[in-house]
């Protein structure tokens, strides 16, 4: 038994995937470098697609803190709505508002972000609550069309402090009537102030925007104060309140992008059964130039099965290390795109994602499983004494 040690050893090191990769990476290292390249693109396309959910998440973030309700079948809140909303027993406060929308520029189409018309006495305290500061100009006088904006919407479209902005000045603009920037935010919640008093001028656009009440909940009973907010009905049973929390606007986002899943998997499937093929393809001409190896192997007395998990160890190996080498250029490439062209324009990325890891790692299993199986029938079909015969030839 110790005599049979060292040619044992020697034996194992020779059928050991990691020697074959270690002793010739030349001839690895074109299916390394093509799988690297596709799992780098796969990462560089899927990822940016995140920035839709992104942007939208920082515009929603506000109704964390408040919630936004207005008539459902009438103009006014009249004194049976206000009692309703009084009844609130989860609510800490209420104020009048009008809530408008700003075009916001997006990596593909364009967001929009809230502009919340608040009455000027309350706007120190909503700013506050929902984390943000005034980081240059100042914020809207009371009956002017000023408005202040978030510096991430104020970079997105362009803008300088005295722009003006609104129906009134382009046609194709969402936000109602004219507004001036007047004010630029900062902070994680991406909203805007105009004046409530300016948005309720009888002659102008804006009075004819519903009016809202913005709702605070006391600490830890938001979720209540959203339930009661959704169950208030008038003495018909009808519902009462058209409510805009974060639950009802996260549920219109996931359902604009519900289907974005399913292109993204359309590619990459698509993109890895090619590249399996490929890669099976370049298995088999790699494998021409093993066929005095694996004749050896065979005659010898090695079994055939003992040979193919050889061979799918070694490309899984190649693929797993293309896999992890390819990621790390796609992100590499991710952050250069954010810092150098999305962040500059008020567009928000992830740039770790778990999509494009779950995508791209459908490339070194499926050019594993389709190289093994094309090596597994050369394998089946090789005659090792005609391998022989040649050698001596």
């Amino acid at each position: 038994m110790a005599a049979n040690g060292p040619h044992t050893g020697l034996a194992r090191r020779a059928l050991s995937p990691w020697t074959y990769l270690r002793r010739n990476p030349r001839r690895i290292a074109p299916l390394f470098a093509i799988q690297a390249l596709v799992t780098c693109l796969l990462v560089l396309i899927i990822t940016p697609t995140n920035a839709f959910e992104a942007t939208a998440e920082a515009n929603i973030r506000p109704l964390q803190v408040f919630t936004i309700v207005s008539p459902r079948l009438r103009r006014e809140f009249d004194e049976e709505l206000l009692a309703a909303l009084d009844k609130n027993p989860h609510m800490a406060s209420r104020v009048r508002a009008k809530m408008l929308w700003v075009r916001t520029p997006m990596i593909v189409g364009e967001g929009y972000a809230p502009l919340i018309a608040l009455p000027q006495e309350v706007r120190g305290a909503f700013l506050k609550r929902v984390g943000l500061t005034l980081t240059a100009g100042r914020l809207p006088e009371p009956g002017k069309d000023g408005a202040a904006l978030h510096e991430a919407v104020v970079q997105a479209r362009g803008m300088q402090l005295g722009d003006t902005f609104g129906q009134l000045v382009d046609r194709t603009d969402a936000t109602p009537g004219r507004f001036t920037l007047v004010g630029i935010l900062r902070g994680e919640s991406r909203l805007g102030l105009a004046d409530l008093e300016y948005a309720s001028q009888p002659y102008f656009v804006l009075a004819r925007q519903d009016p809202f009440q913005v709702i605070y909940a006391l600490p830890g009973q938001k979720a209540a104060s959203d339930a009661y907010l959704h169950a208030a009905a008038h003495e018909d049973g009808t519902e009462a309140l058209r409510v805009v929390d974060d639950a009802f606007v996260r549920s219109r986002i996931e359902a604009g992008l519900r289907n974005l899943p399913l292109v993204i998997g359309f590619i990459t499937f698509s993109v890895a059964i090619v590249v399996a093929l490929v890669i099976a393809l370049l298995n088999v001409i790699a494998f021409q130039v093993r066929v005095d190896e694996f004749g050896l192997f065979l005659a010898i007395g090695h079994s055939r099965q003992r040979l193919v998990v050889k061979l799918a160890i070694e490309a899984f190996l190649v693929a797993l290390l293309a896999w992890g080498v390819g990621l790390g250029l796609g992100l590499l490439g991710v952050w250069a795109y954010k810092v150098t062209w999305l962040e500059p324009r008020g567009i928000l990325m992830h740039v770790v994602d778990a999509r494009p890891l779950l995508f791209s790692i459908s490339v070194p299993l499926l050019s594993t499983v389709t190289g093994a199986f094309a090596l597994a029938r050369r394998l089946h079909r090789m005659d090792p004494v005609a391998v022989i015969q040649r050698r001596g030839v």
